[in-house]
């Protein structure tokens, strides 16, 4: 297989058929689809249904996986350990690709053999699949990411299996900010990170931010005294230059955006087009 995509999932079933069908048809590369769910009522007629919906084929195939676990990095981790492709990636119930998507980061991958890491861009869209922004990406950087926040999007990061090999997997005493501790590794030990600047996945903003929840800030607070002394005491310079390294490189450069996307029980992609897209989010306390 070219990729593995491990869906962590878990009451969510209206927009995991969403993401399903987003994976399903993609073209041009072989596929396989782990959906880790941590056990919600009705999953095996709902599989059978996916089943009928999108049947395995030549080059793509699905495992749909049922059982208790203690919370999404630890349902990835799982799903990991049964993957077969190449690259990896984790995609959220609310998260879908793009048409296209997977076989224009195969084409990168190989193209750029280094490079282990691809980090994709990422329209947030509203429930009705709308836009609201569009987050470019750069290069997160390690004292920013271990003391402020991470700045990628997990919809749009895409890795090499042989980091799973190297035991880059997820720290499961994290329930919120653990893709902010695994990149945080991967930056440390001087992994090969690009950005594609080209846009492969959506992001659902439904209204809760698990991110700005109370568990979140107690998380990223344990995060943020891991690092050094020198890194925690100069935070706010790692902030001006993220925000500085993110103007220069064109990111918050506003842009006409055309995608489609699965919206529940609706049927096929809906087409939607923003004219000067927001690069911000609004609503989120760190505004960039």
């Amino acid at each position: 297989m070219d990729f593995t995509i491990i869906t962590p999932s878990l009451g969510q079933l209206d927009h995991l058929a969403c993401c399903i069908a987003s994976v399903a048809d993609q073209e041009g590369v072989k596929v396989e689809h782990i959906i880790q769910d941590g056990g919600t009522e009705g999953f095996t007629d709902f599989a059978k249904q996916m089943a009928l919906q999108w049947p395995d084929r030549n080059g793509y195939r699905r495992i749909m996986v049922s059982e208790r676990d203690g919370g999404m990095y630890e349902a990835i981790n799982r799903g990991l350990k049964r993957a077969t492709g190449k690259v990896c990636a984790y995609l959220n119930c609310d998260e879908q690709y793009l048409p296209g998507a997977l076989s224009m980061v195969w084409a990168s991958f190989q193209e750029k053999p280094l490079v282990e890491v691809f980090l994709g861009d990422v329209i947030v869209v509203a429930v009705d699949g709308s836009p609201i922004c569009h987050r470019k990406m750069i290069r997160p950087g390690l004292a920013h990411t271990w003391t402020c926040h991470f700045a990628g999007l997990t919809a749009g990061i895409f890795f090499r299996y042989h980091l799973i090999e190297q035991e880059f997997v997820f720290d499961t005493s994290y329930k919120v900010v653990s893709d902010a501790d695994w990149f945080v590794r991967l930056l440390r030990n001087g992994k090969n990170i690009q950005c594609l600047r080209k846009a492969t996945s959506t992001f659902m903003e439904s209204g809760e931010n698990l991110g700005l929840s109370p568990a979140a800030k107690k998380e990223r607070s344990r995060l943020d005294a891991s690092a050094p002394g020198h890194f925690r005491r100069l935070w706010f310079v790692w902030v001006w230059w993220h925000r500085v390294r993110r103007f220069l490189s064109g990111a918050h450069r506003k842009e006409n955006v055309a995608y489609d996307l699965y919206l529940p029980k609706k049927e096929g992609r809906k087409a939607f087009h923003a004219t000067r897209l927001r690069t911000t989010w609004p609503g989120r306390i760190w505004g960039r």
